[in-house]
C-alpha cells in the first residue's frame, strides 16, 4: 500500500481502556495542529459498552489535502498492553510506540527492529501534575515532542478543552503536558517526524458531522429540534441544545421517537422549520408518523444516520445499509427526498438546502448519514453563509386567505389540499383570517377532510397530487457531483453514495502516480434517483465499479431497477468499519489492470 514519504504527514493512534479520556485528549491534539494551520482527519472507535472496553482514537495530519482516515500508524500511544497487542502490526517501519514501562510489559514485543519504544513515565508524571487522570495529557506532551512540534499549540487547545472547568484544572493539564514534552525531547534526537506548521495558511473549521448538519438547520433558520438520543444522533441533540438560547429555537428532549416524530409534524404545522434526527432503529419507530408528514404534506426534515442493524447491532459502529429502508418506509406509497452527504461540508450544504426542499415541496426530505460521519472530524474551509438562502416555497404567513384566490374555492373555502399541476398547493398557517386549518393522517379531500364513503376518485385524485411532487423534485434537487478523471477517459469509473466520497478520493489521489485514471460519481440526491445522469457516466466509461458500505449492494439495485443496466465490479464492506484508501485503492488498481 502506498504510503506518503517521511515528513509529509503524521499518523497517530491513542489506545486504551474507556475512561482514560482517549477521545478528548485526542481531539485537544487535533485542535493544536488546526491551530497550526494544518489539516486533520480523525477517527474514534470504541465498543457499545457501558462501562469498560478498549477504545482508539485515530488522527491524521498533513499539510496538504485529506479526505479520511488511513490504516497505517506512525505513533502509538499505548495506555496499556492491549493496545499494543492490538495494533502492533498497523505501525509502519521505523515508527514509534510512547508508553509507560510501570503499567505496559514489554514481554513479547521487545526488543524490536521495527519500532522504536519510547517509554515515559506517564502515571509518575500525571501524579506529579495533580492527578492520574492526566496521564493521557502526558502522552499529549510526548507525542509533540516526538514531531518535533512546538507545545505552545497545545497549551492553547488545553486552555479552550477546560475553559468551562475551574482554571487550576488547565494549569494542571499544561503541567503534565510539559513534563511529558521535556521528558521526551530528550529521547526524540533525529527521530524522522517533523511536523511543521503553517502559520501563513487559511484558517480552517475542525467539525464531525453532526455539528455540521445542526450549522446547516441553524443556517437554515431552524425553530424546533426534537429527538430522543441514539447513536449515531446524540450529539446532535446534545449540539441543538447547547445553541437553544442563542439561536432561539426550541429543542425538544422527547420520551422517545415515536413522539420526536409526531412533534415535527406538528411544529412544522405551525409554520417552524422543524427537524428530528435517530439512528435506523428510532427511524422504525417513527416510520408510522413519518407517513403522516407525507399524507399531511408536511414539510419536515428527518436524519437518519445509519449504524448497523438488524435490530440494536453494533451501536458504535458504521454501515450503509438503510438506503433502501428510508426510500421506502411508510405504510403505502408518498414522495419524499432523499440526500446523502459525503463529507462535512456536504452536510452543511445539504441539510440547509433540506429545508428549502421540505418547505418547496411540502412533504419530508431526509438526511441520510452514518456513524462515519457523524462520529469523527475534519477540518474543511468555513461554511459559505452567503450561499445559504431561505426558500419557504408557496407559503402564507399573514393577512387574509381572501387575498389569495388561488388558494379558495368559489366560496372563499381554503383549498389546504387544492389539486395543481406540481402536485403543490398553498400552505397557509394557522392564524390567516378566513382558513380553516385541518390536518390528520387520513386521506381527505382538498380542504382536508375525510369524506364519508371514502370515495374511489378523491384517493385517487389526492396520491397522484402528492407523487406528482416527485417531478418537481427532479428539477429542485442537487444533481450529482463529478470528481476525477472524464468517464470516457478514465480507465475506472466508480459510483458511491454517501462517506465513501472520502477513502475513494484518496485512493484516486494515490493512484495518480500509477499512471490510473479513476472517475468518481456520487450521487448526492438517493431518491428521486438520478437515473439519467447515473446511466450516462456509466455507459461512458470502459470499467465501471460500485463502493458502497452494505452486504446486498442496495446501490447497485437502484441502478439496475432505475437505468436498466449494472456495472463490472463492486466492493463492499459490512463488518462495521468504514472503506480505507488502501481498500479502494487495491481494489481499483486490480480493476485497472485487469482490464
Amino acid at each position: 500500500m502506498p504510503h506518503p514519504p517521511k515528513g509529509s504527514e503524521f499518523r497517530v493512534k491513542i489506545g486504551g481502556p474507556a475512561g482514560a479520556g482517549i477521545k478528548a485528549a485526542g481531539q485537544t491534539l487535533a485542535r493544536s495542529f488546526v491551530a497550526a494551520g494544518l489539516e486533520v482527519f480523525d477517527l474514534s472507535e470504541y465498543p457499545s459498552l457501558i462501562r469498560g472496553g478498549h477504545n482508539t482514537y485515530t488522527l491524521r495530519v498533513s499539510q496538504k489535502a485529506i479526505s479520511s482516515h488511513v490504516e497505517t500508524v506512525d505513533v502509538l500511544v499505548a495506555l496499556n498492553r492491549e493496545t499494543v497487542d492490538l495494533h502492533l502490526d498497523e505501525m509502519i517501519e521505523g515508527g514509534a510506540v510512547v508508553f509507560d514501562p510501570e503499567t505496559t510489559t514489554t514481554d513479547g514485543w521487545l526488543p524490536s527492529t521495527r519500532v522504536r519504544p519510547v517509554p515515559v513515565p506517564l502515571a509518575k508524571f500525571a501524579k506529579e501534575a495533580g492527578g492520574p487522570i492526566m496521564a493521557n495529557t502526558v502522552a499529549l506532551g510526548a507525542v509533540l515532542a516526538l514531531a518535533h512540534f512546538p507545545l505552545d499549540t497545545l497549551a492553547e487547545s488545553i486552555r479552550a478543552q477546560f475553559a468551562h472547568k475551574a482554571p487550576e484544572i488547565a494549569e494542571q493539564n499544561l503541567v503534565a503536558a510539559g513534563l511529558g514534552y521535556a521528558y521526551v525531547a530528550k529521547l526524540a534526537g533525529d527521530f524522522w517526524i517533523k511536523v511543521q506548521p503553517l502559520p501563513d495558511a487559511p484558517k480552517r473549521l475542525l467539525v464531525d458531522g453532526n455539528e455540521a448538519v445542526g450549522l446547516g438547520a441553524l443556517a437554515a433558520g431552524i425553530g424546533f429540534y426534537a429527538a430522543y438520543p441514539m447513536t449515531p444522533a446524540s450529539s446532535l441533540l446534545h449540539f441543538m441544545a447547547a445553541h437553544e438560547r442563542d439561536a432561539g429555537i426550541v429543542v425538544k428532549h422527547t420520551e422517545d421517537e415515536i413522539a420526536a416524530m409526531n412533534m415535527v409534524v406538528g411544529a412544522a404545522f405551525t409554520g417552524a422549520r422543524a427537524m428530528c434526527a435517530s439512528a435506523g432503529g428510532g427511524f422504525a419507530l417513527m416510520v408510522e408518523a413519518f407517513g403522516m408528514a407525507g399524507v399531511s404534506e408536511s414539510a419536515v426534515v428527518v436524519g437518519v444516520f445509519t449504524r448497523p442493524g438488524p435490530a440494536t447491532g453494533l451501536p458504535t459502529w458504521t454501515e450503509q445499509s438503510d438506503l433502501r429502508y428510508v426510500i421506502h418506509a411508510a405504510q403505502g406509497e408518498f414522495p419524499r427526498v432523499v440526500l446523502a452527504p459525503g463529507d462535512r461540508t456536504d452536510a452543511f450544504e445539504l441539510t440547509w438546502r433540506a429545508f428549502n426542499l421540505a418547505d418547496q415541496l411540502q412533504t419530508p426530505v431526509v438526511i441520510l448519514g452514518d456513524s462515519y460521519l457523524s462520529d469523527n472530524r475534519e477540518t474543511v474551509p468555513y461554511f459559505d453563509l452567503d450561499a445559504v438562502t431561505i426558500d419557504r416555497g408557496k407559503l402564507v404567513t399573514e393577512g387574509d386567505v381572501a387575498d389569495h384566490p388561488e388558494a379558495v374555492d368559489e366560496a372563499g373555502r381554503y383549498l389546504r389540499y387544492k389539486l395543481t399541476d406540481d402536485g403543490v398547493s398553498i400552505r397557509v398557517l394557522p392564524g390567516v383570517t378566513g382558513a380553516i386549518q385541518l390536518g390528520n393522517s387520513y386521506e381527505h379531500d382538498e380542504y382536508g377532510y375525510g369524506s364519508a364513503g371514502e370515495p374511489a376518485d378523491m384517493r385517487a385524485a389526492q396520491n397522484e397530487k402528492r407523487m406528482t411532487k416527485l417531478e418537481l423534485a427532479r428539477t429542485l434537487v442537487p444533481p450529482p457531483a463529478a470528481f476525477g478523471a472524464d468517464a470516457t477517459e478514465a480507465d475506472v469509473a466508480v459510483l458511491l453514495f454517501g462517506t465513501t466520497k472520502g477513502p475513494v478520493l484518496e485512493a484516486v489521489r494515490w493512484l495518480e502516480p500509477d499512471g490510473v485514471k479513476v472517475a468518481v460519481m456520487q450521487v448526492v440526491t438517493l431518491w428521486p434517483f438520478p437515473a439519467e445522469e447515473v446511466t450516462a457516466f456509466l455507459g461512458a466509461a470502459k470499467r465501471t465499479v460500485i463502493i458502497e458500505g452494505n452486504y446486498t449492494g442496495q446501490l447497485q439495485g437502484l441502478v439496475r431497477e432505475q437505468c436498466l443496466r449494472d456495472v463490472d465490479e463492486t466492493l463492499h464492506r459490512y463488518d462495521g468499519r468504514p472503506f480505507s484508501p488502501e481498500m479502494v485503492y487495491a481494489k481499483l488498481k486490480e480493476v485497472a489492470e485487469n482490464a
